[in-house]
């Protein structure tokens, strides 16, 4: 009876386990053989569908660019003791192009099937080969944000002792490493449990797999090397040159536009507006893809490009001005990934501009309408880029966002006895970004609902709302909202008990809970100013003051009594940083306590 007890204990915690995902690979190897110019890549997968749910996963997707062979070895469901349901036909497998939202065209494609059971769990076993035409990357396996856990991995990489590859690897053991005749074989073995989705973790030092492989020599396009971050800037350099023809009729009106201006930056931010005035973004990924640009004349005769083509088209009307600028790599987010200096490759995903002023220096994002000249916003700051250049390429630090670069104040009048609201916003950083973004592409009713879950939160009606910005040069934005609040506050004989308007905090895990690290890529920085208008009524006693300081910020409250005004002023500011679990605990409670004093009631007095 014991056994039985333990087999079917056994049992549960199975299915325990594969019940806590919709869907999970139970086993993937990978082989990759570099060979010559091309990248052999054979992929076999055994997915399991634990729920109706995981159906979702049950459509495969291969993704694969003009010029490369793919070719799908084998697929079919089985149950889990292996026997064969049903088999993949040939007819059931799709291929088209794989054109996102922003392309216009594109050479990248895709090769998909769909292979679903009504019983779970039931398992997808499936194998295909793909030979790339050209590659930068031998492997590129970064797990940090995958949800899908992963048992049993492999990945073997084979290449001849005549191609030599570099590559790194974090959360993962070295690899087994045989020779073959003239052949290296490198083999890494892996497994992934997926990272809880936490506010602010740090993706940069997770127990995420992630493994690397690069040729320190290749050619994709043309020849390139990755022994340094000099040589790979090189690569790009040549690759992208001799791209800078302008027609003379855009010659003449570059002409045109600064003539009569000395200054060169004066000089640089007409033309970018111009830029912004006649050209507009869409991806038009085809030939290298990702790596080389259109000719600034393609950009002058069509009005579109993508980042490349439209900061090599921005770089080219400086050039014709006289202004030396540089086409720069840079790897974009909202959350920053770490560039390895130690590590030269192709680890970026888009393109800015830096343009130096002497001991100034201009950086210039080329794909927005509307961001103001110089702002490298959120997706941009406070991280390496690689700056191009023919003989010296490098590394170079992108200026992070300060406090007063992120700066959002409100401004409230609040009549206490009809309980309207006049309310004026100025938003600097990521509601800057967001609120210019609604302004100009966003129909009325999501800006509605922005306010409502963004500016001004509880129970009210909104009257109308005016999204105002000075400048187009300018990174701020004004929003003025009138509104009637509901349940302001509550009058009991002489005691007055008013709701407050919380500045909104994210709702961090509590330390017990919290299982990564913190990284807050750009500060945060909030001042309210609250005018209640009394109404004829006179306080005695208000609330006392509130001050906290921390190594993670700051928070003060303050009340004051103006002949019949009550004037609350408050301020909070998070500094941006990296923080360890063991740090955790103590920025947790300096986040709790602010949450607390934003979310109490005011008490007050009245003669």
């Amino acid at each position: 009876m014991r056994y039985i007890f333990v087999i079917l204990l056994v049992i549960v915690n199975l299915i325990s386990y594969a019940q806590s995902y919709r869907s999970e690979i139970i086993q993937c190897t990978s082989l990759n053989q570099v060979k010559g110019d091309k990248l052999i890549r054979t992929d076999s997968v055994v997915l399991q569908i634990n729920e109706r749910m995981g159906d979702y996963d049950a459509e495969i997707f291969i993704p694969y660019s003009k010029g490369d062979k793919v070719s799908i070895e084998n697929a079919h469901i089985e149950d889990l003791s292996g026997n064969i349901i049903r088999k993949l036909k040939n007819k059931d497998i799709e291929d088209r192009s794989f054109i996102s939202d922003i392309s216009l065209y594109s050479d990248d494609y895709v090769k998909s099937f769909n292979l679903k059971h009504s019983v779970y769990p039931y398992r997808i076993v499936y194998s295909y080969k793909i030979t790339y035409s050209k590659f930068i990357n031998a492997i590129a396996l970064d797990y940090t944000e995958v949800k899908q856990p992963v048992k049993s991995g492999k990945i073997i990489l084979e290449t001849s002792i005549n191609q030599p590859i570099l590559f790194k690897q974090n959360r993962i053991d070295v690899p087994l490493v045989d020779t073959l005749s003239d052949v290296i074989r490198y083999t890494w073995h892996y497994s992934h449990t997926p990272l809880l989705q936490e506010v602010n973790r740090s993706l940069n030092d997770t127990e995420a797999p992630l493994i690397y492989a690069i040729p320190t020599h290749f050619k994709y396009g043309i020849e390139g090397s990755n022994e340094s971050w000099k040589t790979f800037g090189n690569w790009i350099f040549r690759l992208n040159q001799n791209k800078d023809n302008l027609p003379l009729t855009e010659q003449e009106k570059i002409s045109n536009l600064i003539a009569g201006i000395d200054d060169d930056k004066e000089k640089a931010r007409l033309l970018y507006k111009y830029l912004q005035d006649h050209t507009r973004y869409i991806n038009v990924s085809i030939k290298l893809g990702g790596l080389q640009t259109y000719p600034a004349s393609y950009v002058s005769a069509n009005g579109y490009g993508d980042c490349k083509a439209l900061t090599n088209y921005m770089q080219t009307i400086l050039k014709y001005a006289g202004i030396k600028s540089y086409y720069t790599l840079i790897k974009s987010g909202k959350d920053i990934i770490d560039i390895d200096p130690k590590y030269p490759s192709q680890a970026f995903d888009h393109v800015i501009l830096t343009v130096p002023f002497g001991k100034d220096t201009t950086y210039l994002e080329c794909t927005s309408k509307n961001t103001p000249f110089g702002y490298m916003g959120t997706f941009t700051q406070g991280r390496k880029a690689l700056l191009v250049d023919e003989t010296n390429s490098h590394l170079i630090d992108i200026p992070a966002l300060t406090l007063s670069d992120v700066l959002c104040h409100r401004d409230f009048r609040v009549d206490l006895n009809t309980s309207e609201i006049e309310l004026l916003v100025v938003e600097k950083g990521i509601d800057y970004e967001n609120t210019n973004y609604l302004a100009s592409e966003v129909n009325q009713n999501i800006v509605n609902k922005y306010i409502r879950n963004n500016i001004l939160s509880g129970s009210y009606d909104l009257h109308d709302f005016k999204i105002e910005k000075e400048s187009r040069d300018s990174a701020e934005i004004n929003m003025k909202v009138n509104s009637k609040i509901h349940s302001l506050y509550k009058e009991y004989g002489k005691n007055l008990i008013i709701t407050p308007f919380p500045i909104k905090i994210p709702l961090y895990e509590s330390p017990e809970k919290r299982t990564t690290n913190l990284q807050l890529d750009y500060p945060e920085h909030y001042k309210d100013c609250i005018i209640y208008q009394l109404a004829g009524r006179v306080l005695s006693k208000i609330p006392e003051d509130v001050e906290l300081d921390s190594v993670f910020g700051r928070y003060s409250l303050r009340f004051a009594i103006k002949g019949d005004l009550l004037v609350v002023n408050k301020e909070i500011i998070v500094y941006s940083g990296r923080y360890s679990k063991s740090e955790y605990p103590n920025f947790y409670k300096f986040i709790i306590s602010i949450k607390n004093n934003e979310q109490r009631n005011y008490y007050l007095e009245l003669l």
